[in-house]
């Protein structure tokens, strides 16, 4: 009986640590870099500016998600910049944002002051969202940005 009784012991002692040990693996993998981040919504764009001015990040910000690298702050005459957002780790809600950048020291200096804005929307589920203005003095056009792994290339030209 007493056998009995120990393998019994062992036998629970065992699948409770079997099970703590899958339990810590779940969690370490849904953690950063595992495999919650590879689900998960991740946002990257370039930015070209053939504007013909220096253009200044003058706001930014997210509704959903979290900056992975920032928004370029000045972006010069025919320089490229962008940033990457992903979701938050057990999150639903995707990626969400707008970044805008103010003209100065332009070619033609009529564009000073105009400003050129893009928002965007990598949703958990359903189709992805962009959209861009150029206030008036600049043209504006986005290629790519589909899937969960958007990427998108954003041209900002006279």
């Amino acid at each position: 009986m007493r056998t009995l009784t120990r393998w019994a012991a062992a036998v629970v002692t065992g699948a409770v640590v079997a099970v703590s040990a899958a339990v810590c693996g779940s969690a370490a993998a849904v953690g950063e870099g595992g495999r919650e981040e590879a689900r998960g919504r991740r946002f990257e764009v370039r930015v070209h500016n053939a504007s013909g001015c220096r253009l200044v990040r003058t706001s930014y910000g997210l509704t959903a998600g979290k900056f992975v690298k920032r928004p370029s702050a000045t972006l010069g005459k025919g320089q490229a910049g962008g940033f990457t957002a992903r979701s938050r780790a057990g999150s639903l809600r995707g990626v969400a944002g707008s970044v805008e950048y103010t003209a100065k020291n332009c070619d033609a200096s009529w564009r000073n002051g105009h400003a050129t804005r893009l928002t965007f929307g990598v949703p958990y589920s359903g189709m992805n969202s962009f959209s861009t203005d150029g206030g008036g003095a600049f043209g504006t056009r986005l290629s790519g940005g589909s899937g969960p792994r958007a990427v998108l290339s954003w041209r900002v030209g006279r």
